[in-house]
């Protein structure tokens, strides 16, 4: 069956939108409830006066949903999602806390009215759609940060520390290497090597003393 919406029912459409639904949708829920009339309808002269009716309110309305807009369109929402191990964030930004934000800063908004083009669980910047009237959408900007446990924060420092260290160690300056560890640890074998060295001779002196004077 087709029905006429006589306000707005976001599932289904607008004021003044022709729709097609089952015919027990409409005969028990949207027409005795006045969400929408039958569109089929025999007293032509009655269709023609509520359609008129219909309009108008369709011209209010869209009306307002232009002030709305003017006003949604500067707002910006910023959430913040947590990671666990291996920055993995937990949960996602639904329309539901999108609801929420938009009402807190003064927007006369419902969940029904807003629409995602993603699931928003990363960080970075987005956009979602809120259809305020069937010709009136408004995209709000959405910005989305993940905060990173201290403890997993403080291994990727580490991390990333041992990586430039690293890197650094490889380096070469004017074509001579750059001291690391493991030239600081084999400089003191080297030391070691040349003391013992030295040491050779003066034994080697005593002992020819030693010969001469049991001589």
């Amino acid at each position: 069956m087709e029905v006429i919406l006589r306000d707005n029912f976001p599932s289904l459409g607008y004021v003044g939108d022709v729709v097609r639904v089952k015919n027990g949708y409409a005969r028990n829920f949207l027409i005795p409830r006045g969400i929408a009339l039958e569109a089929s309808s025999h007293n032509a002269k009655l269709l023609n006066h509520k359609m008129a009716g219909i309009n108008a309110r369709k011209a209010k309305l869209r009306a307002e949903a232009e002030v709305l807009g003017k006003k949604l369109g500067t707002a910006r929402l910023e959430f913040t999602l947590k990671a666990g191990d291996g920055g993995k964030t937990f949960g996602s930004v639904s329309a539901k806390e999108v609801e929420t934000a938009l009402i807190a800063q003064g927007h006369q908004v419902t969940r029904t009215q807003i629409k995602t083009t993603e699931v928003l669980k990363r960080a970075g910047e987005f956009t979602v759609q809120v259809k305020l009237h069937a010709d009136v959408i408004i995209s709000v900007p959405v910005k989305i940060t993940v905060e990173v446990p201290k403890k997993l924060q403080v291994e990727d420092d580490e991390a990333d520390g041992e990586r430039k260290a690293k890197r650094k160690s490889k380096k070469k300056v004017e074509g001579e290497e750059v001291e690391t560890e493991d030239t600081l640890e084999a400089a003191p074998k080297e030391t070691e090597a040349k003391e013992t060295k030295t040491k050779e001779p003066k034994k080697s002196g005593l002992k020819k003393k030693k010969e001469t004077s049991a001589e």
